[in-house]
Formats: C-alpha cells, sequence, structure tokens
C-alpha cells in the first residue's frame, strides 16, 4: 500500500513535471509563432506604406505636371498679347513716322508759303496802299489759324536781339543808345513750331557808332 502511493506520487510528480515542461514548450512556440506573426505583417505594413507613399508621388506629379501646363499656357498667352502689342507698336511706330513725314513737308511748304507772303506784303508796301491794307487784313487772318496750329511768328523790328531767335546778317550804325542791339529790320521771318525754333529771322541790328573825340 504504502509502496503503491509512492509510486503513485512519483507518477505525480513526473506528470507535472512533464506538464510544466510541455506548458513551457508550448509558450515558448507561442511567442515563435507571434514572432513570426509580427515578422509578416511588417513587411505588409511597409508595403502599405510605400503604396502610400507611391499615391502622394503620383499625386504630387499630377499636381507639377498641372502646374506646368497652365504654366505653359499662360506663357502662350503672354507670347500672343506680346505679338499684339509688337503689332500695335510697330503701327504706332508707322503711324508716327508718316506723322512726322506730313508734319516735315507742312511746315517746308509753310516756310515757302511765308517767305512769298513776307515779299509780298514788303513789296505791296512800297507800292499801293489798298494792297497794304489787304494783305494786313489777310496776316490778321493768318495769325489766328498759325496760333491754332502753335506757329508763332519771329518778325518784330525794335526789339532785343535774341540770338537764339536771330540771326543777324548786317549790322546798321547807330548813335541812338537806346537802339543798340536792337533788330533794325526783318530780311527773312523766323518762326517757332509747337514751342521749337524751327527757323531763325535773318534781321539787321543796330550797333552804337562810338563818337570820335
Amino acid at each position: 500500500m504504502f509502496f503503491n502511493r509512492k509510486k503513485q506520487e512519483e507518477f505525480f510528480q513526473k506528470s507535472e513535471q512533464h506538464f510544466r515542461f510541455s506548458e513551457n514548450a508550448f509558450q515558448k512556440m507561442e511567442e515563435k509563432f507571434r514572432f513570426l506573426e509580427n515578422s509578416l505583417k511588417q513587411p505588409e505594413k511597409e508595403a502599405v506604406e510605400k503604396n502610400g507613399q507611391i499615391e502622394m508621388i503620383n499625386q504630387n506629379i499630377a499636381n507639377f505636371q498641372s502646374v506646368i501646363q497652365k504654366h505653359d499656357m499662360a506663357i502662350e498667352d503672354l507670347l500672343d498679347e506680346w505679338e499684339e502689342k509688337r503689332s500695335d507698336e510697330e503701327m504706332v511706330q508707322k503711324q508716327l513716322l508718316d506723322y512726322q513725314k506730313n508734319e516735315k513737308q507742312l511746315l517746308a511748304l509753310f516756310e515757302a508759303y511765308q517767305e512769298q507772303f513776307f515779299n509780298l506784303k514788303r513789296f505791296a508796301g512800297t507800292k499801293d496802299a489798298t494792297w497794304t491794307k489787304q494783305i494786313t487784313l489777310m496776316e490778321q487772318t493768318l495769325e489766328h489759324y498759325r496760333q491754332l496750329c502753335g506757329i508763332i511768328m519771329i518778325e518784330e523790328c525794335n526789339t532785343a536781339v535774341d540770338y537764339d531767335l536771330h540771326e543777324v546778317i548786317e549790322a546798321v550804325s547807330t548813335t541812338d543808345s537806346s537802339k543798340d542791339k536792337t533788330v533794325a529790320a526783318i530780311y527773312r521771318c523766323g518762326y517757332l513750331y509747337k514751342g521749337e525754333v524751327k527757323q531763325k529771322a535773318q534781321v539787321s541790328a543796330y550797333r552804337l557808332e562810338e563818337k570820335n573825340l
């Protein structure tokens, strides 16, 4: 009886030891399984993250392409606008050149007309008083239109000589000190156009004669 009990106790002890060993082995296997499971999940997680990064990169590329397309369209619009402005500028430049050419021709015509009119007025003043009066009326009418065109005549006598306005081609001696360096006579009228001297008046000027003691 005692022997049987002892064997039973030994059997129970061995069984308990086997159970603990099995339990430890099971725990170790479970840990290994979890490790393997985590090892399998890690590549999957990395793959998901990489897929997310790839999607973000693709989205950035798409946004960048959209920006490039808008930029290209903006450049095309600017080029079109620049081409239009250049065409407009060329047209304006051509019109300006035409205007300057016409202006030059009109001023040349005016100079020729004014020269003839001035000679006619000077000739009539010595020949016919009626003609002189008529020409004076014409001169008053023409002065109005000259002013509208921005033309100011340089044709006054007895004014101080201004070398910006007058070209002195003859000196006239005088003993009157008040006439010294003033315009004695006009040989050819000058004029200003829009504030700029286009033609100086050719004049004679008084020069004070020194008295010999």
